[in-house]
């Protein structure tokens, strides 16, 4: 019951907003279920763990409340015990950015890349940064496809290229005096 919940949030029950127009739309999954000791025997309690991706300007809080008064609608109260997030990962609002990202890109392009901004659907340290008012862009090396995987791995040329553009962006970085 908590499995077709969680489903029918992710598809049908997550909040009304407008897409972000580098991001698209917020979204939830289920990144891990635990329980059990074998397979042939009634698992006393179940632990699912949820992912759910903000956009700029939602509140992880009321994203919180809102998936727990969902999945408590629909299975009942009795049957979920809510733990609190471990993990609050805002999004990375791109207007409060914008001079960073774009000197970056400038940099890329000099370096003969396409330098691109795009938004991702997932999380990073850059949106807490952002939060506290410190400009933040992401940027690195290698194809998401193969980060946080089983035999992630980065191309020795690429990361090679990332560090030139890397030391290229802070030697245009103005100093203080």
């Amino acid at each position: 019951h908590v499995l077709t919940a969680l489903e029918n949030y992710a598809e049908r029950g997550l909040p009304a907003a407008p897409e972000h127009p580098l991001l698209g739309g917020s979204t939830l999954s289920v990144g891990t279920i635990h329980g059990g000791i074998s397979v042939n025997t009634v698992p006393d309690e179940c632990t699912i763990e949820i992912d759910r991706r903000l956009l700029p300007g939602e509140s992880s809080d009321v994203a919180w409340q809102h998936v727990c008064d969902y999945v408590t609608q629909r299975v009942g109260p009795h049957k979920i015990i809510q733990d609190e997030p471990f993990l609050r990962s805002p999004g990375l609002p791109a207007d409060r950015n914008s001079e960073l990202a774009q000197r970056l890109s400038e940099v890329i392009r000099e370096h003969g890349h396409l330098g691109k901004q795009i938004g991702v659907p997932f999380g990073t340290d850059a949106g807490i940064l952002a939060a506290a008012g410190i400009p933040a862009v992401v940027f690195g090396p290698g194809s998401i496809q193969q980060a946080h995987t089983h035999d992630e791995w980065i191309d020795t040329s690429s990361l090679e290229q990332a560090c030139a553009v890397l030391t290229s962006f802070c030697q245009s970085c103005p100093t203080s005096t």
